[in-house]
């Protein structure tokens, strides 16, 4: 494995930097984008009996101790309850788009290995391939061994920029996955808890302060 990397010479450098980037980014999004890391079945519970309970606080003080992006959104919606919900709901999309581009923002570093990668692995064949032709242009076909090593950087670096490429792409793919599933289920939750401060003020303003919708328009 050694010979192979010293065969491919001075490509191998940039090449293996983008390795090492593109692990250090994989490793990264892989521990953020846990499902159970950020839609947190507390939040999501109280999310989903919000509009059974009469006391928001209860809920702003679960989000409170479970902080992260699903909180903050949750959050931003409860700050404004006692604006209009045309202003809550401009207010959590503004939140939604910032933790949506907190979750993919790294994404694009994996995006960029795996594109770069092959083409680094490209310009070093086309780099082995120069400095063969430089030495039979020298020397003529009478040193297989020159010959030999252009060859080697040539191919070498090639496979090393497909070997790192080829996986990076495959992650990149999965991970993004993973996050517009999770940013599908933020947008289901926001859409909950604007759903639930709407009614609320609905309840507020019908006759008879505090019954339900139903039974104020009878």
């Amino acid at each position: 494995m050694w010979e192979m990397i010293l065969a491919g010479r001075y490509m191998m450098i940039p090449i293996g930097i983008a390795s090492l980037v593109g692990m250090a980014a994989l490793i990264e999004r892989i521990y953020v984008l846990r499902q159970g890391r950020i839609i947190v079945p507390e939040i999501a519970e109280a999310v989903m009996t919000l509009s059974a309970s009469r006391d928001l606080s209860v809920a702003y003080a679960i989000c409170e101790r479970k902080p992260g992006p699903f909180a903050n959104l949750v959050k931003v919606g409860l700050d404004h309850a006692d604006n209009d919900w045309t202003v809550i709901r401009d207010v959590l999309e503004e939140a939604g788009r910032q933790e949506a581009t907190r979750l993919t923002w790294r994404l694009g570093v994996l995006e960029t290995v795996a594109a770069v990668s092959p083409l680094l692995g490209l310009l070093g064949t086309v780099i082995g391939m120069i400095r063969v032709f430089a030495t039979i242009s020298a020397a003529g076909l009478g040193n297989p061994e020159t010959l030999s090593s252009g060859i080697s950087e040539a191919m070498v670096t090639t496979a090393a920029g497909l070997i790192i490429g080829i996986p990076a792409l495959v992650a990149y793919n999965w991970l993004n996955g993973r996050a517009d599933r999770i940013i599908f289920d933020l947008e289901f939750y926001s859409s909950r808890v604007l759903d639930t401060l709407r009614r609320r003020q609905i309840e507020k303003k019908a006759p008879g302060h505090g019954i339900p919708e139903s039974a104020a328009g009878r």
